[in-house]
């Protein structure tokens, strides 16, 4: 089989959509298949010259399944041929006869999954969620499968290099803040009555996800948004609950006392206690330096369903983690590993169980090394192929 990648160079480096790349690239290999990038420069459009140098591989390409990471290929995927007669004829991944599969790694109203043309498309989410609300609000996309494929890790992103003993033994956090994000940003909307029964009812049921919240809130007011209007409701409300529960979890977390070392913008003009160290951001391969120097690290996600590419790298680095991501990772890590997990709702012990599980180094140790097992042998870019294989074929 040949795996199509498109391929965005602008993205900048190094960051994870390199590194997703990377990952699969290896994992076709592995699993004896051939793949090539298809380069383009700009995510809205096309230059002629890359135009012309796709014209020129789709006559002389094979092309079974195309891997489009976060749907950032979208402009690839429209790129049609001309038929005989002089009209427009089929885009060239489905002259190809290819699958194409939009890879999301995010919630699929922040991805271009709408501007996809294609026959084929199977549709890789995260989150279990996501295939109901992806038919909510993009009743038009016609997809002809989906499949649950969450991100993962590899070998490559291992930087545990030193013994237990001397990784340090307090909670790592990293992730950005924008301070003013929780305020409520949209007073000028319309519907903003909306926007707030949604962010009240998402307050209340933080570990439901954003989407139930949403349409729940509105049925109880009898709105009914146009999905153009809902797409962008969700967007907003996801970036401000993003906002309310990092800083939430990170301020209670840091209330407790315990070490802390928190990377990325934004927390060094809220005040917190001098206990929680507070260092600039990094990019992915200096991410993957700080969790390989930890023992335990904070995750704080709006995957409720599945998971982010944290958790795995958490895993492969022999850092155990804290997650609130618990409907699919329960099940996934099980309840000896080095997964623990919290309820948004129930916020005001949490320091404490963090302070219990550092008190005991040597169990911890444990349960990080059964983590690294798990995400080996489960959790491997290998794994999330072999898924995509699955339901596109």
């Amino acid at each position: 089989m040949h795996i199509a990648i498109p391929f965005c160079s602008s993205i900048a480096a190094p960051s994870f959509y390199q590194d997703f790349i990377e990952g699969f690239e290896a994992a076709a290999a592995a699993l004896g298949h051939s793949s090539e990038r298809v380069v383009f420069a700009q995510l809205d459009r096309l230059e002629q010259d890359e135009l012309d140098r796709f014209f020129r591989w789709s006559r002389q390409a094979r092309c079974d399944l195309v891997l489009d990471v976060c749907c950032w290929g979208y402009g690839l995927s429209r790129t049609r041929l001309w038929n005989s007669d002089g009209s427009v004829g089929a885009t060239i991944f489905d002259s190809l006869g290819a699958r194409y599969c939009a890879l999301l790694y995010d919630q699929p109203y922040f991805q271009p999954l709408a501007g996809l043309e294609t026959d084929g498309l199977v549709v890789g989410c995260p989150d279990q969620n996501h295939a109901e609300l992806i038919r909510r609000i993009y009743p038009q996309v016609r997809m002809r499968a989906t499949a649950f494929v969450p991100p993962a890790t590899r070998l490559e992103n291992n930087c545990s290099f030193a013994p237990w003993s001397e990784k340090w033994p307090g909670i790592l956090y990293v992730g950005n803040l924008a301070p003013l994000a929780p305020a409520r940003f949209w007073q000028d909307v319309p519907h903003r009555d909306a926007y707030d029964a949604v962010a009240d009812t998402a307050l209340a049921h933080p570990d439901r996800p954003l989407h139930l919240c949403a349409f729940a809130a509105l049925h109880h007011l009898g709105v009914e948004l146009p999905a153009a209007e809902l797409v962008e409701l969700l967007r907003s409300l996801e970036y401000w609950m993003r906002q309310q529960l990092r800083h939430r979890v990170v301020t209670e977390v840091a209330r407790s006392g315990i070490p802390m070392r928190i990377y990325g913008e934004g927390w060094d003009s809220i005040g917190l206690p001098s206990n929680a160290e507070v260092h600039a951001q990094t990019d992915y391969r200096g991410f993957m330096k700080i969790i390989g120097s930890a023992r335990l690290a904070l995750d704080v996600s709006t995957y409720l369903g599945g998971a982010n590419d944290r958790v795995f790298n958490f895993a492969v680095n022999r850092t155990a983690f804290f997650t609130n991501a618990h409907a699919w990772l329960r099940g996934a890590f099980g309840s000896e590993s080095g997964a623990y997990f919290y309820s948004l709702r129930n916020l005001a012990g949490l320091g404490a169980r963090i302070a219990e599980v550092l008190a005991h180094p040597a169990e911890l140790e444990l349960r990080a090394e059964r983590a690294r097992e798990t995400a080996l042998a489960g959790h491997l870019w290998t794994h999330r192929l072999q898924a995509v294989l699955e339901a596109a074929f």
